[in-house]
């Protein structure tokens, strides 16, 4: 059985996820080995949550458009604005 590993991506961690499902949900496993693949899925569902959280971080700081007309997009950590000043600059 793999572990989750922090260089799958998204989609290869969420298809494992749903294997490991399917496995416990057709209950063939040994306690033992269901024991082994609810671990995995747990590992598995944190590192989907992760990803997802992140991507939502970075659509949330989708700041608006260059002079070009191009999406402008900073990083989540470099962007310290409150909630207030990025709402009264968005229209602009």
């Amino acid at each position: 059985m793999s572990s989750p590993s922090k260089t799958k991506t998204f989609e290869e961690s969420f298809r494992r996820l749903e294997e490991v499902v399917n496995a416990l949900e057709e209950g063939r496993e040994s306690l033992e080995e269901s024991l082994a693949l609810y671990e995995e899925g747990v590992g598995l569902l944190k590192t989907c949550h992760g990803q997802l959280e992140s991507a939502k971080r970075k659509v949330e700081i989708l700041s608006g458009v260059d002079e070009e007309g191009r999406p402008v997009v900073r990083d989540w950590e470099e962007d310290e604005r409150s909630l207030e000043e990025k709402a009264e600059t968005k229209g602009r």
